[in-house]
């Protein structure tokens, strides 16, 4: 599980949580446990994607992916073990009474993101396709596959705050508009589409989303910035 985690990924997800959480003035240690669960579940996936019986990756992060450093059943029960930690971390912490149905509702949407209607069903599509369909669905795959972490660090981000329903609207959005954009940015980097232009438009769209929020949004916006221009490869 340490392997899994401790690499040189780039943190991304949860950067996205704290960032938001300071723009809205509700960033707290709960906010951070909810960062770092978000995380916890990213790790958890990209074990089961590199599996030889899924995408069958032999290298993650620039160094041997979890099964071929420990085998298979040590990847499957690492697997395992960062999911239920995810869960768990969320309210094995002291919190104030009112806190705790905020974090039992984030801890529901946590473990949503793996149901059957979301990242199960990216995996289960992603598998069904040849390489000749895999063009036609890329957005469906992303939507599926990509997204719902991303949609899921808004909410850790915005776990307390009050927002208006168009606010909070308008940061699902984002998250959602951030998530393909990072998608279509690594499809990008590892060759499987070739226009650019494909990749600025959901990096334009995510950015009006950010617009109720004027300049508090800066911080969300370099971060933006700092996806449209590196290279991901897979430090992801």
């Amino acid at each position: 599980m340490h392997y899994a985690v401790f690499g040189c990924g780039q943190r991304l997800r949860p950067l996205l949580a704290l960032r938001i959480a300071r723009m809205l003035g509700a960033a707290s240690a709960l906010n951070l446990r909810a960062a770092a669960a978000v995380e916890l579940l990213h790790c958890a996936s990209l074990i089961v994607d590199d599996l030889p019986c899924m995408d069958d990756e032999y290298l993650r992060r620039n160094r041997p992916s979890l099964h071929v450093a420990f085998g298979e059943a040590n990847a499957l029960l690492a697997a395992f073990g960062l999911v239920a930690l995810a869960a768990r971390s969320v309210i094995d912490i002291n919190c104030r009474p009112w806190e705790l149905p905020c974090l039992l509702e984030f801890q529901v949407r946590l473990l949503a993101t793996l149901d059957c209607e979301s990242m199960i069903a990216g995996q289960s599509l992603d598998l069904s396709l040849d390489s000749g369909e895999r063009d036609t669905h890329r957005l469906r795959l992303a939507t599926l596959k990509t997204v719902p972490l991303f949609e899921l660090a808004v909410r850790a981000g915005s776990l307390f705050a009050r927002l208006s329903a168009t606010e909070e609207q308008c940061l699902l959005d984002f998250g959602r508009e951030f998530g393909l954009a990072y998608q279509v940015r690594d499809d990008l980097d590892d060759g499987e589409i070739d226009a650019i232009s494909t990749v600025q438009d959901p990096f334009a769209r995510a950015r009006e989303c950010l617009a109720p929020f004027g300049y508090r949004s800066g911080p969300l916006v370099d971060l933006m910035n700092y996806l449209d221009v590196q290279k991901h490869s897979r430090h992801r």
